[in-house]
């Protein structure tokens, strides 16, 4: 949403440094976030402390499990926006331009890259009104935010009806599988159900999920004050195709991350691969199974041809995650650790 100008609300924080009305809301202080943006860009380094919500449920011993945590935020932000509404305002001028920033290209090596599309947002707009429009993606691109963040993203972007985040490090690829089903777990229980209360439409809101793995090339590019960043490279194209690939309220990840899921520890394999157990629908069991049925919560699909990707299959995930043992097994997707009881 543009900045607000009203004294009486004060204006959102951005989501990173970009111009205001560039469709970035904000989790993170400009100052904080050129910051992390920075040291992603030149060392790739995480930062000692980490984020917030896995730090704290590291130093409790899994007391706070971070999917929790994210829960708690994704519906208190998805609150506050409900009390402010949406606002719309018509503008018939083009900022004015200047000229493009000259600079280095930065190569970052193991980047994680998870891409969150808005499904459905042409018809959307075809056939909603403008408000509904509004409330779908302000809701939408929010909670997504907050999760990328919560799951300790370095980088966040937003990208049309899209959203996707960056994963540095060592753990970057069980973080965004953790994220994702998180992004396609409270897209269905958290913001489909806020737009249903706060529209009159009848449409059911969904996310598409894509995950690749790879290096990347960035820069900032452009003939506007403020520069956007250009991410040349596999990851945020190919993720972004996936999650154009995936149906509504699935993840799709390249066969090149499932096969590095494939060689963990046992107990993340059995998180990612088997989930709880749960008797349940096989489709909304939620990482878990239900009774008789194969414990394999992942689908083998083909990639079509035309799509220009450098494999010829990839894995999708349908299940969101279990309401009672999702967080334990979040925790242990992301940490690779059994959290106590």
């Amino acid at each position: 949403p543009a900045r607000r100008t009203s004294s009486a609300r004060p204006p959102a924080p951005r989501l990173c440094s970009r111009a205001a009305g560039s469709g970035g809301v904000s989790l993170h202080p400009q100052s904080d976030m050129e910051t992390r943006r920075r040291q992603f860009w030149r060392t790739g380094q995480t930062g000692r402390a980490g984020c917030a919500i896995i730090r704290a449920s590291l130093l409790s011993g899994g007391a706070v499990l971070i999917l929790n945590e994210v829960t708690r935020a994704v519906s208190s932000q998805l609150d506050q926006q409900r009390a402010l509404g949406v606002q719309i305002t018509t503008v018939n001028d083009v900022p004015e331009t200047g000229p493009a920033n000259r600079g280095l290209w930065f190569q970052i090596p193991q980047v994680t890259a998870v891409f969150a599309d808005l499904k459905g947002s042409t018809a959307l707009n075809a056939t909603d009104g403008p408000k509904d429009a509004a409330f779908a993606y302000t809701y939408f691109i929010r909670a997504m935010s907050v999760l990328l963040d919560g799951f300790d993203s370095k980088y966040i972007d937003v990208q049309g009806d899209g959203i996707f985040g960056l994963f540095r490090g060592k753990g970057s690829m069980f973080k965004a599988a953790a994220c994702a089903v998180t992004m396609r777990t409270l897209t269905e229980k958290e913001v489909a159900v806020r737009y249903a209360e706060a529209t009159s439409s009848d449409r059911e809101l969904a996310a598409g999920i894509g995950i690749d793995h790879g290096t990347l090339l960035v820069r900032q590019l452009g003939l506007r004050e403020a520069k956007e960043e250009v991410w040349a490279g596999k990851p945020v194209n190919t993720a972004s195709k996936l999650s154009s690939l995936a149906e509504p309220n699935q993840v799709v990840v390249s066969e090149r991350v499932f096969a590095q899921y494939k060689r963990v520890s046992r107990l993340r394999q059995e998180a990612l691969f088997q989930g709880c157990g749960c008797p349940g629908s096989s489709n909304q069991g939620g990482l878990a199974i239900a009774a008789g049925h194969s414990p394999r919560l992942w689908k083998r699909i083909t990639v079509p041809s035309g799509m220009g990707l450098d494999f010829s299959h990839a894995h999708q995930l349908e299940t969101a995650w279990c309401p009672d043992h999702g967080a334990e097994l979040c925790e242990a997707i992301v940490t690779g650790r059994r959290p106590q009881r």
